[in-house]
């Protein structure tokens, strides 16, 4: 009968075995990785010249010519490497010479191959390389990939590399409905992605805005804020009554950005609306616009219950130049609540903060002195009032 004296023996000579079991694999590891960086050493002095001569003839006419001799598969993997570390300096015309000379030494047919590896991880490395090298042919593959792949983090990698790959559409569409399906919220991600296109995504973009699907039309709408097109008016007047809260903001922030639609009536809708975070997005967007036309309805604004409301048209009555300086020193003479007038009085003080710092700017400096004689002026005669109040 086993003692549990034995059994402890046993399992410490267990857990010794498996420890050296791990020393040793480790070693393996360290040794494998040390010939890989001799060998990729070795091929990098013995191509040196040929390397230098890419750099020095990538802009003359032809096609660049391949080195001279057979290269070995591990031979091809270490120039590769080269390459697309080169491929993330150059543009333009020198670029395109190193994606056709990626494709003539056969690199673009080495990953295309290993798109249909049993390992995973060699699956996502070679569709990362397609996608620096610009392959059109392997969009297919990645799709494929996209589809059936484990949903974990490599579905990012394969679409960030299908978006450069892709000279269709179509392909990119199919991309982001993958992407939307596949993970919520990570509308501005897709964006990003597809911001690697070659092709123009603007009326990829449009056309998003206009479907059922509301994690689509987010990514339409971040889309549109720097892919500005044409015609949208309708459809984004439409979107406003999107009965998605996060589809209302966005178009909101969008449409905000466009002076000509910020006429009385939609400043008044919008600072109105049931919806606070589209308060602050209009109340912001009048400093930023300098529209002083609506000082009168940021005053009425500061009152707004959500702090951030109030907050953000104080700051825009700040940026309004002298008018709005004085609006809010009329807030503060006028408002019976005081948490307003406490906050009017930050934003006051803030804003004559800033001529303690010296700047370039010959008209800031002018308006700064403006607030600051006008609030010296209007402190004597507050004061004075509060005085004569007194006796």
């Amino acid at each position: 009968m086993e003692t549990p004296l034995t059994i402890a023996v046993y399992m410490l000579y267990g857990l010794s075995g498996a420890a050296v079991l791990g020393l040793l694999v480790l070693f393996v590891l360290k040794l494998r990785h040390l010939a890989a960086e001799k060998r990729e050493r070795v091929c990098l002095e013995k191509y040196q010249d040929y390397f230098f001569y890419i750099q020095a003839y990538g802009e003359e006419e032809g096609r660049l010519k391949p080195p001279a001799g057979v290269l070995t598969r591990s031979e091809k993997r270490i120039i590769q490497k080269k390459l697309i570390s080169l491929l993330e300096r150059f543009t333009g015309v020198h670029r395109q010479k190193l994606l056709d000379l990626c494709d003539d030494l056969g690199l673009v047919e080495m990953d295309l191959k290993r798109l249909n590896s049993w390992w995973k991880w060699s699956r996502v490395d070679a569709a990362y390389n397609l996608g620096m090298m610009h392959a059109e042919q392997a969009v297919p593959g990645i799709i494929r990939l996209m589809k059936k792949d484990d949903n974990d983090a490599s579905m990012f990698i394969f679409a960030r590399a299908l978006a450069k790959c892709a000279r269709k559409e179509k392909d990119l569409r199919e991309m982001v409905e993958l992407l939307v399906g596949y993970r919520q919220n990570c509308q501005p991600l897709i964006v990003d992605i597809l911001s690697d296109s070659q092709i123009d995504t603007g009326p990829l973009f449009a056309s998003l805005v206009r479907e059922e699907d509301a994690d689509l039309v987010k990514v339409g709408l971040i889309g549109l804020t720097s892919h500005v097109q044409p015609g949208m008016d309708s459809i984004l007047d439409q979107l406003v009554n999107s009965a998605d809260k996060e589809v209302r903001i966005k178009v909101v922030k969008l449409l905000c950005r466009d002076i000509r639609y910020l006429t009385k009536r939609n400043v008044s809708l919008f600072l109105s609306h049931p919806d606070w975070e589209i308060r602050s997005v209009m109340a912001k967007a009048i400093g930023e616009l300098g529209l002083s036309t609506y000082i009168p309805l940021l005053k009425r604004a500061v009152k707004d219950p959500h702090w951030w409301v109030a907050r953000n048209s104080m700051n825009s009555l700040a940026q309004l130049q002298v008018d709005g300086f004085r609006a809010l020193c009329s807030i503060m003479e006028e408002e019976r609540d005081i948490r307003i007038r406490e906050m009017a009085n930050q934003v006051i003080q803030k804003e004559l903060e800033k001529g303690k710092f010296p700047t370039i700017d010959l008209e800031q400096q002018i308006t700064h002195q403006q607030k600051l004689l006008f609030y010296q002026e209007w402190s004597r005669k507050t004061l004075s009032t509060a005085h004569a109040l007194e006796k």
